[in-house]
């Protein structure tokens, strides 16, 4: 069994503790969370399961204590401090945010020699980035060849997020021109995310990244006031409703990759803007010989937001065997095979 620390119990991190009970490679011996509220609590019930016995905690020295060979970090943002303490302690480390493919970034001498040092490794993923921006794009090209270009698409329903805060940090919800505020700090957050993928992608393919950048980005206004029901944030008509942005990327003056990422809070904003849930969130093609195109969503019904929450619980826990077994240092799918589940239920 592989022991895990799980840090932090919001909706991601609280369905990871749930999923421990009884899970056939993974042994929970450790909850870390941010609240005091939420402070020496058994976990189990904290996110409302049965007893497990592991008391939450907020120091990472007791994390260490309970010595695990593996940590998922499910906190709001990337700690680089955290993940590199861990690392020296000799665990592996997976993060939900930041930090998806680290050659050729900053951050990379720094994790990188922190897991040496602790002999262990450290991975990330989500969805985008994490599979539709680079991993699921790199693994159709498996059945191509000759490739021009790669086009990637999300499609993604905000409405039922839990958090009015969250739905407005990316703009939405916020007076024309009011959301450019965000703009700024969100663009290059997300530009520096996406060409992660993109250096991942092209080392994949053994090509040189030149560059990638935001090439594109729309928005689209409510024509009537829209009450989102998980939030209760409401988009008063005239107000932003739905942000798009693309990255293009480039080998030498090559577009080999583009990516847009749509978010929106209702449907059937316009032409161009998602019309129904039954539409997958996402697409990947692949101009290439021959191409190819794939799409990836729910079944009729399946409530969105949930599923998306889901995928990255499934791809958090589903990576840790891989990464335990990898190579010391930071890794991705290019260094171990891609995840896969445990077991049946």
């Amino acid at each position: 069994m592989i022991r895990l620390a799980q840090l932090y119990t919001g909706g991601v991190g609280s369905e990871i503790v749930r999923r421990c009970a009884g899970h056939p490679e993974l042994e929970l011996v450790a909850v870390m969370v941010h609240s005091d509220e939420k402070a020496g609590r058994d976990s189990g019930e904290l996110v409302g399961a049965a007893p497990n016995g592991i008391v939450t905690t907020q120091s990472v020295d007791d994390v260490v204590a309970t010595k695990p060979d593996a940590a998922i970090h499910s906190g709001l943002t990337y700690d680089l401090d955290l993940i590199t303490t861990l690392l020296r302690a000799g665990v592996s480390v997976y993060t939900g945010i930041g930090g998806y493919y680290l050659p050729g970034s900053p951050d990379f001498e720094l994790i990188d020699a922190a897991a040496r040092e602790g002999n262990a490794s450290f991975s990330a993923g989500g969805n985008i980035p994490g599979l539709i921006s680079d991993v699921w794009p790199l693994f159709v090209t498996g059945y191509t060849g000759r490739i021009r270009q790669i086009r990637a698409r999300q499609w993604n329903d905000v409405s039922t997020y839990p958090s009015g805060v969250q739905i407005q940090s990316l703009g939405i919800g916020k007076d024309v021109g009011a959301e450019q505020e965000y703009a700024a700090m969100f663009d290059a957050h997300f530009t520096g995310a996406i060409r992660m993928s993109a250096q991942m992608i092209a080392d994949g393919l053994g090509v040189a990244l030149t560059d990638c950048v935001l090439s594109d980005k729309r928005t689209v206004v409510a024509d009537h006031d829209i009450t989102l029901p998980s939030s209760g944030l409401v988009i008063r008509t005239g107000q932003v409703a739905g942000i798009e942005w693309t990255w293009t990327a480039t080998s030498e003056d090559h577009e080999f990759l583009k990516v847009t990422n749509q978010q929106t809070a209702a449907l059937r904003l316009g032409g161009g803007w998602r019309q129904t849930h039954e539409d997958p969130p996402w697409r990947v093609e692949i101009d290439g010989e021959p191409s190819i195109v794939t799409t990836f969503g729910w079944p009729e019904g399946a409530p969105p937001g949930e599923s998306t929450s889901l995928l990255n619980v499934s791809r958090a826990m589903n990576t840790i065997p891989q990464l335990v077994a990898a190579r010391p240092g930071a890794v991705s799918v290019l260094d171990f095979p891609a995840p896969r589940a445990a077991g049946l239920a």
